[in-house]
């Protein structure tokens, strides 16, 4: 991609994302809450799990814009994406700086750690696309002012869809923003689907490797796999697969806190010589590669860790610091070739997405 082309690009994405923090105007309605600790399903839950469900029953396209700051400069991604009731999805990579990326999809599944980890309320309206919406704020329980908002979900009016995700720091900063910048919806169907995700060019791509239940997983665990259920920061495991039979087990392990998404791959053996990214001290030697995801790569306890997330700095860094650590001895045998296998894994991490 031409140099030209990538200022142009970031200029155009620039309303999306600042450094500073949050700006976007929400106009307070009416209907604006605040979700209790413990009680009845807020409104602002029951329009999440709408716009989810429309994500999977209506038919639509549109072009989407995803944005990170999250490694201090911005990172980003122009995607066309196409979906189809029963058929899944098709993604079109039009523009992206550093690795590839899936569209940023809202999942069911995980609402109810979204509503178990952050008070949500219906903060007002506004509008994404030349689409008017209403706003679901994300708030961190018990904080307030710039610390307490977490996130914002642009929820169409006619179609019910989200049209915009914003995901912010504790200091106030959206550090990851994806919305739709046109947008084509079609009719609904009243069969539900299941969401296929992304591939690096156009076409459908469905989740890869071997899912694991709960006692699949324990015997992992008897093994001598290490398997944590919960990582730092609200993080909890919803899903286990495993890749790679054929060169050497790898374990993909997915965390959520329902708003933003970790996923952790682990495999027997040292680090491989291949290793690219940036060298840094995060609880022993890590080296990081940042994108609109960020992947952080180490040895420790006889293996090889990758972490990939689009989670604020705050959070990765925790949970980095909470698994083991250990020197870093390089290989270069079959752990390389399987790296390779497994990098490809691990550039999508998230059933958002």
């Amino acid at each position: 991609m031409s140099r030209l082309r990538l200022l142009l690009l970031v200029a155009g994405l620039g309303a999306l994302m600042t450094s500073g923090p949050v700006s976007a105007v929400v106009a307070p309605g009416p209907e604006a809450e605040a979700l209790p600790a413990a009680g009845p399903v807020s409104r602002a839950l029951v329009i999440l799990e709408s716009a989810a469900l429309a994500a999977r029953v209506r038919t639509w396209s549109g072009t989407q814009h995803v944005v990170s700051t999250r490694s201090g400069e911005p990172h980003f991604a122009v995607l066309q994406v196409q979906h189809t009731p029963g058929q899944g999805s098709t993604v079109q990579v039009l523009a992206s700086e550093g690795s590839a990326v899936a569209p940023d999809v809202l999942d069911q599944s995980l609402l109810s750690l979204l509503a178990s980890h952050y008070d949500l309320r219906v903060a007002g309206t506004g509008a994404c696309a030349g689409h008017r919406a209403r706003v679901v704020e994300a708030r961190r329980p018990g904080q307030s002012g710039p610390k307490a908002l977490a996130g914002r979900f642009w929820i169409d009016d006619a179609t019910g869809l989200v049209l915009r995700r914003d995901v912010v720091d504790d200091g106030g900063r959206v550090v990851r923003s994806s919305a739709f910048v046109s947008l084509t919806v079609g009719s609904r169907d009243d069969v539900p689907v299941s969401y296929s995700a992304a591939t690096p060019s156009a076409g459908v791509m469905h989740a890869t490797g071997q899912h694991l239940d709960d006692s699949e997983l324990q015997v992992l665990v008897a093994q001598g796999w290490p398997v944590s259920r919960e990582l730092p920061s609200g993080m909890e495991l919803f899903e286990a697969r495993m890749h790679d039979r054929a060169l050497g087990d790898v374990l993909q392990l997915s965390y959520s806190d329902g708003l933003s998404t970790l996923s952790l791959f682990v495999q027997k053996g040292e680090l491989p010589s291949s290793t690219s990214g940036t060298p840094q001290s995060v609880g022993g030697q890590v080296w990081v590669s940042p994108g609109t995801t960020e992947r952080v790569v180490w040895s420790g306890g006889g293996r090889t860790w990758t972490l990939v997330s689009d989670a604020p700095d705050a959070t990765v860094r925790s949970a980095v610091l909470a698994l083991p650590h250990g020197p870093a001895h390089q290989d270069d045998g079959m752990l390389a070739r399987t790296w390779r296998g497994m990098s490809r894994v691990g550039a999508w991490l998230n059933p958002f997405e």
